[in-house]
């Protein structure tokens, strides 16, 4: 584990090989590498790896050719997504025949099927407003501070 000095002199070990240091941080670098044999090491090692990388030869660059990808639409699937529609179109036609016949209008679904999530809600609600009502109590003459007054349950 790496501890916040070590991890900043290791960033001012890799900033010192490319003379990116001031002499304030070159001195605070070499402090830290009197007193910190790990980080000395990897002060070292950078600097060899950076030695033998500067003295290597350059190689040319030729550049990165990627082969064009083509992708063709198989022609398999036309007559699938033909017969697809198809069956679409036919469907559609069948359902619309079939709500001709049928009664949709809002007042005979609501008779049908009650809806008891919104007579559940009405229920709740007039329940909440009935134990709200029990706790408020009108004020006789208006005072200066105004509003009702709730008594405690």
């Amino acid at each position: 584990m790496v501890h916040g000095k070590c991890d900043r002199a290791r960033q001012w070990a890799s900033l010192g090989l490319d003379d990116e240091l001031s002499s304030f941080e070159r001195a605070l670098l070499e402090n830290h590498l009197d007193s910190c044999a790990s980080c000395a090491k990897f002060h070292a090692e950078i600097g060899a790896l950076t030695s033998a990388l500067r003295a290597a030869p350059h190689e040319p660059f030729a550049g990165i050719v990627l082969g064009r990808v083509r992708r063709r639409v198989h022609m398999r699937l036309a007559p699938a997504a033909a017969a697809m529609a198809v069956a679409a179109v036919g469907l559609g036609n069948s359902v619309s025949r079939f709500a001709q016949h049928v009664d949709v209008s809002p007042d005979a679904a609501s008779a049908a099927v009650p809806d008891t999530m919104n007579v559940s809600t009405s229920i709740a609600l007039q329940a909440q407003r009935a134990r709200t009502a029990a706790h408020i109590r009108p004020r006789g003459p208006r005072s200066l501070r105004g509003g009702p007054v709730l008594s405690k349950p």
